[in-house]
């Protein structure tokens, strides 16, 4: 391998974040540590010195990695953000949908089923303006306030948060639902909530490792 590869790996394997975002940023990184060594190589270097001069000049991986994982971080926040929006936002038009074709319930609900049921639409409605307000702070917001990895970790909670939160409570409404619906809730329960929340809790993890 040659200086500029052995630079790249290093630097590569130093990173953590979503692998395109990453093969992006290294690819950046890789053309302006070749522009330089040509630039070395017209003014009489070989190619090996010249390579040499330009990783110097570009920095160390210890010295430039911090703000490499910074963009990757903000990146991978980003995406849970809006997975947060993605599997909250649906959720009253598909628990609509599945309850037309779902068992009649035999009764009515219980005090304990409406209280969690008030507080899932009242955290939800919260966790979607906290996950709209996170997707644009981290990309519009940037501009103003800079690369803040702080933002990234507060996503990846809000991930772990939403996921957690939201599995418990639509358990509890599965178990404190009115006779009728078992199976089939538990189906709908899997399928539409606790499956695209473990999903979120997994991106929610790698934002963390990334920030």
């Amino acid at each position: 391998m040659g200086v500029i590869d052995t630079y790249i790996a290093e630097l590569g394997g130093a990173l953590r974040g979503p692998g395109r975002v990453k093969a992006d940023l290294l690819a950046e990184a890789r053309d302006s540590l070749v522009d330089a060594t040509e630039a070395y190589q017209s003014r009489g270097l070989d190619r090996e010195a010249a390579e040499h001069e330009a990783v110097g000049e570009f920095g160390t991986v210890p010295e430039i990695a911090p703000g490499y994982q910074t963009e990757l971080g903000l990146a991978q926040g980003r995406r849970t953000a809006l997975l947060v929006l993605l599997v909250l936002a649906p959720q009253d038009l598909v628990w609509d949908a599945w309850g037309a074709v779902a068992p009649d319930w035999t009764g009515s609900p219980g005090p304990g089923y409406l209280l969690v049921d008030g507080a899932v639409k009242w955290l939800g409605s919260a966790a979607m303006v906290g996950a709209l307000l996170a997707v644009l702070v981290g990309g519009i917001g940037l501009r103003y306030l800079g690369a803040r990895r702080r933002l990234t970790r507060g996503i990846g909670v809000l991930g772990f948060a939403v996921s957690g939160v939201f599995t418990v409570s639509g358990v509890l409404l599965t178990v404190l639902a009115p006779s009728g619906g078992w199976p089939f809730d538990v189906v709908g329960l899997l399928a539409f909530l606790v499956i695209p929340l473990t999903c979120t809790a997994m991106s929610a993890r790698r934002c963390l490792a990334a920030g």
